[in-house]
């Protein structure tokens, strides 16, 4: 099937994407694909930190972006496209932990790159794990959802003010105190943490 050539392929800068989402808007199934192609993989990690599983992000992803195909008609994106994806990935999660796994709503996964292969190594790692999660666990829910995005998913300020709808002064105000109180916290394992926890 040839391409067409009207779609914006484009998709990295804001205006693109707004052109895009108009043109999905009017049925054009190449410039869904395209950004279904440019945010499903971010995407799927996002919902992950959420879901904690592979299969179930996959899907949650899928389920969005059919919601916005089935719905096209009436979508409606003025700022910013990558932060009503977020949104909407970050929603989906959430309702599916409520229905399915209300025990993990509160909890989030995380995951930190192991060094070597010896056994006390692993011992240590995991409970250095351990600690780092039931830390963040404690962190009030916005200000778990602002670290959570700004550390693992990489979001600037702006873009996650944009998903949480909130003001971007209100998303600092959220790390600054959710650092403040990690490293309260976790100053047993500053000597290790610093790193992951810094400014």
């Amino acid at each position: 099937m040839p391409e067409n050539p009207n779609s914006n392929k484009n998709l990295t800068a804001q205006d693109s994407e707004l052109e895009a989402i108009a043109n999905i808007c009017n049925g054009d199934a190449y410039a869904f694909r395209a950004l279904f192609k440019s945010y499903y993989q971010p995407l799927v990690a996002h919902a992950r930190r959420y879901v904690r599983d592979a299969q179930t992000s996959e899907d949650i992803v899928c389920d969005v972006f059919l919601k916005i195909w089935q719905e096209r008609e009436k979508l409606e994106i003025k700022v910013s496209v990558k932060a009503y994806l977020y949104r909407m990935v970050r929603n989906h999660s959430l309702n599916y932990l409520k229905i399915k796994k209300p025990d993990l709503v509160d909890d989030f996964s995380l995951n930190l790159s192991v060094s070597g292969s010896a056994a006390d190594d692993r011992v240590n790692l995991n409970e250095m794990t351990k600690h780092i999660q039931e830390a963040i666990a404690e962190l009030p829910e916005r200000s778990r959802s602002v670290f959570t995005m700004h550390r693992y998913d990489n979001l600037k300020y702006s873009e996650i003010a944009k998903i949480l709808n909130i003001a971007e002064g209100t998303v600092e105000t959220h790390m600054v105190r959710s650092l403040k109180f990690l490293r309260k916290r976790l100053a047993f394992l500053l000597s290790i943490v610093t790193v992951f926890i810094k400014m």
